[in-house]
């Protein structure tokens, strides 16, 4: 898996019929007045959607720099424990 195929959505056909169906019914709709409540409010929760979905993102980049980081520290530990046991063998020897 890439670094971002996290990040692609595929729902499976059910749900997108599901959506397709719910679409189709607004559309549909004569109540002008309830569907412009409606597209409020959905333009209201995409705008929190999006924020919460950018946070996230960034905690994920920022737990990943911190594993790197890790991981590099522990690289650098276990070279130096491997050059000191290399000395200690050729010294021993």
């Amino acid at each position: 898996m890439g670094w971002a195929d996290w990040m692609v959505v595929q729902p499976p056909l059910e749900i997108e019929l599901q959506l397709e169906k719910e679409a189709r019914a607004i559309i549909q709709d004569d109540d002008h007045e309830q569907i412009a409540q409606l597209c409020a409010t959905l333009s209201k929760q995409n705008w929190y959607q999006q924020q919460l979905i950018k946070q996230c993102v960034g905690k994920i980049g920022e737990l990943e720099a911190q594993l790197v980081c890790l991981e590099e520290v522990k690289d650098r530990r276990e070279t130096i424990w491997q050059k000191i046991k290399n000395q200690l063998h050729s010294v021993s020897e």
